[in-house]
C-alpha cells in the first residue's frame, strides 16, 4: 500500500488532468462488451452507512475466505500447475508451489520456461537460491489471483454496485474507483473502475477484473476444503478474449515438523530479488492534435521493477490499432518512480488516454 501512496503522489498533476479533462471531453468511448463483463447494466451507489456497510461486508466476506495468509491461519501446502500464453515474458506450463506456517516462515518456488527460483523465509531473513532480476508477469499475475485478489483502502473509494447473474447465481458486482470519481449511477462500468463480481448466498469471488478487458474466473465446481475456506480448484485468466493462463489449485495441511523445509541451502542468497506487490492502476495522457471528439482509452498491463522501469509490457485489450500499438511503446519506454519499499516489483495496469490539445 506504501507503494501505491507514492506513485498517487507522484501522478497527482495526471490525475488533476484527467479530472479536467472528464469534465470538458466530448465523448469517452464505452467499456468494450465481453461476456465476462458483468456490470453491463443498471448501477446503484449505496447511499446510507447501512447500505455502504453491508455492500463492503460483502467485499470483505469473499477476502476473508481466500486469505490463506492471515495470522493464525492454518500451515498449508498449496501445489499449481498452470500454462501460460500471450505475448509476453516467459510462458508455457508451469509450477508453482507455497509451503506456509505463518508470515515470517514459509518455503516458495515456482518455474516457467526458463525461470526457475526456490525462497526461503526463516530466522527473520529471506533467502534465494539464485539471482533474479524480476518475477515473470504470469508468475505475478498467479500470486495476485490467488492471494491478493481484494487490494483497495475502503475509507476513501466510491463504491457502486450491479446486479448480474452468473452460471444460474445471483452475483452482486462491487466496483471501486477513487474518491474524486462521480458518485452517480450511470449505466454499466467506467475505465477507472475495478470490478470484484460475489455469489450472494456462497460470499464467494466469481469474477475479479482489475481493469476493463482482463478477467480472472473462478471455478468451485471442484472447489477445495481446507479449515473452513472453500477455495477454486481451477482459476482462469481471460486477457482480450484470449485465456492466457489457466491453473489447477491443490492444497493440504503442511508439516510444521519437518526440519529441512524451512532450512536454507548452502548455496542459497541471503540478499533476495524482487518481492511482489498486488495491482495498482493509474492513468497517463498523451496530448493528440486538436479535433478529437472520442476517446479511446488503451489498458496497458505492465510489470515494474524498483526502480519504475518497465520490465514487461503487453496490451489487455486485444488490438491491432497504431494507437494501442502507441500507447503500449510509450509504456516500455517510460519509468513511473522508485518503488516506496527498495526490493518491490509491482503489477500495473496503466489507462493510457490520447486526449485532444
Amino acid at each position: 500500500m506504501l507503494a501505491i501512496r507514492r506513485l498517487q503522489f507522484i501522478f497527482f498533476t495526471i490525475l488533476l488532468s484527467t479530472v479536467c479533462f472528464s469534465q470538458n471531453a466530448t465523448q469517452l468511448a464505452p467499456v468494450p462488451s465481453d461476456q465476462l463483463e458483468l456490470a453491463s447494466g443498471a448501477t446503484q451507489v449505496p447511499d446510507t452507512p447501512q447500505e455502504r456497510t453491508r455492500v463492503l461486508n460483502l467485499l470483505e466476506r469473499a477476502r476473508q475466505n481466500g486469505d490463506l495468509h492471515a495470522p493464525g491461519s492454518a500451515a498449508f501446502t498449496l501445489k499449481v500447475n498452470f500454462n501460460a500464453s500471450g505475448n509476453v515474458l516467459f510462458t508455457g506450463s508451469g509450477e508453482m508451489e507455497e509451503t506456509w506456517l505463518s508470515p515470517l516462515s514459509f518455503r516458495w518456488s515456482a518455474r516457467l520456461g526458463d525461470f526457475e527460483l526456490t525462497r526461503i523465509s526463516a530466522r527473520g531473513a529471506l533467502f534465494d537460491d539464485k539471482a533474479a532480476e524480476f518475477i515473470p508477469m504470469r508468475l505475478h499475475m498467479l500470486r495476485d489471483a490467488i492471494f491478493w485478489p481484494i487490494n483497495f483502502q475502503q475509507a476513501h473509494t466510491l463504491v457502486r454496485t450491479a446486479s448480474a447473474n452468473w452460471k444460474g447465481k445471483d452475483v452482486t458486482c462491487i466496483l471501486t474507483s477513487g474518491e474524486m470519481a462521480d458518485a452517480t449511477p450511470t449505466p454499466g462500468r467506467r475505465w477507472i473502475e475495478r470490478e470484484y463480481c460475489i455469489d450472494q448466498k456462497s460470499g464467494l469471488m466469481q469474477v475479479l477484473s482489475d481493469a476493463p478487458g482482463i478477467y480472472v474466473v473462478y471455478d468451485y465446481s471442484n472447489a477445495l476444503q481446507f479449515h473452513g475456506r472453500s477455495l477454486p480448484g481451477q482459476i482462469s485468466i481471460v486477457e482480450g478474449r484470449r485465456t492466457v493462463l489457466e491453473a489447477n489449485l491443490a492444497i493440504s495441511d503442511a508439516d510444521a515438523n519437518n526440519p529441512g523445509l524451512l532450512t536454507p541451502m548452502p548455496q542459497m542468497r541471503n540478499t533476495v530479488g524482487p518481492l511482489l506487490s498486488g495491482t495498482m492502476r493509474f492513468p497517463q495522457i498523451i496530448r493528440t492534435a486538436p479535433g478529437t471528439s472520442t476517446v479511446q482509452p488503451v489498458i496497458v498491463h505492465a510489470i515494474l521493477d524498483r526502480d519504475g522501469k518497465v520490465v514487461d509490457a503487453e496490451l489487455v485489450e486485444n488490438s491491432d490499432s497504431a494507437q494501442s500499438q502507441s500507447a503500449l511503446d510509450l509504456v516500455k519506454r517510460s519509468s513511473y518512480g522508485q518503488a516506496e519499499r527498495g526490493r518491490l516489483q509491482r503489477e500495473a495496469f496503466i489507462n493510457v488516454k490520447f486526449v485532444s490539445e
